[in-house]
């Protein structure tokens, strides 16, 4: 038997809950990539720190001031205009005719970098880094790259401090403070 009466309150929260579920979806799948974002980005950071060897030359704040035991005339990624592709580029490929090293085992034995192999090169191939990185580990390295040192002005002592959470402090005193 059918009524005219209103919807009871129970029935009407279950239309309005039916009806944010495709809204709800959207959020879900949105929210989906950051966190993947976030995640490589995070794995950068510990390529970066402990298997590519980055802050040698380029320093621990990425602004090519090197580490302790290279002169670090390496590029400010800090303040490199270069995109998220021609960073992981870099990082997959090297520099021909410059110190930067490739990552990628198989660079210049095919076309895959810069359309050139080895021969076409000659004495301008970039070193070996003597570390390869598999293709995410070069995704993920050129996501930390892009996103926490590129634009990211001058390094601070919290920086620093998040960088060596265990060390002393000493080296770190010489950051301004922001």
């Amino acid at each position: 038997m059918y009524s005219n009466a209103s919807p009871g309150p129970v029935c009407k929260s279950l239309v309005a809950g039916l009806a944010a579920l495709p809204a709800l979806a959207i959020l879900v799948l949105l929210a989906g990539p950051v966190s993947a974002a976030e995640d490589s980005v995070a794995k950068g950071e510990v390529i970066w720190k402990e298997k590519a060897g980055c802050p040698e030359c380029h320093g621990w704040a990425g602004d090519g001031k090197g580490g302790f035991h290279h002169e670090g005339r390496a590029l400010s990624l800090r303040v490199t205009e270069l995109t998220r592709d021609q960073i992981r580029m870099t990082i997959q490929c090297g520099r021909p005719g410059t110190p930067m090293p490739h990552f990628d085992r198989y660079a210049y034995t095919d076309k895959r970098c810069y359309d050139m192999t080895a021969e076409d090169l000659g004495a301008e191939v970039p070193n070996d880094s003597g570390t390869a990185l598999q293709g995410y580990e070069i995704d993920a390295l050129a996501d930390y790259v892009a996103t926490k040192l590129k634009g990211s002005g001058q390094a601070t002592r919290s920086q620093c401090q998040a960088y060596y959470p265990n060390s002393s402090g000493v080296q770190c005193d010489t950051y301004p403070v922001k």
